[in-house]
């Protein structure tokens, strides 16, 4: 059975990279790290255009955009106030990015 190679710099690689560093400044207490956000949403935006055309989606990449959302939310119960309110907002664009990232293309012709 042939096992696909994930690369750092392939789209699926820097979105796993980019998970990773900004799940766990939030788990570990570190504090919204916002480079680490900005470079998870460009990776995910990386990812819906690769996988725009595709009709699956690498398991790897399935299993972070599974994660994004609860382990998100669930951190924002470490913090208080205005933070836990930034963590949260940032879940739900997050799973809105996720969401692009699975969206089925339109065909011609066919109602939404």
């Amino acid at each position: 059975m042939r096992r696909s190679t994930v690369t750092t710099n392939d789209p699926v690689g820097r979105m796993v990279r980019a998970w990773t560093t900004f799940d766990e400044s939030l788990r570990n207490g570190s504090g919204f790290d916002e480079p680490a956000y900005d470079a998870l949403t460009a990776a995910l935006r990386a990812c819906a255009t690769e996988w725009a055309e595709l009709d699956a989606v690498p398991r790897l990449g399935a299993n972070v955009l599974l994660d994004i959302f609860p382990a998100t939310a669930a951190n924002a119960a470490l913090y208080g106030g205005v933070d836990a309110d930034r963590v949260m907002r940032a879940a739900y664009e997050l799973h809105a990015l996720a969401g692009h990232c699975v969206a089925l293309r339109q065909e011609p012709g066919r109602p939404r």
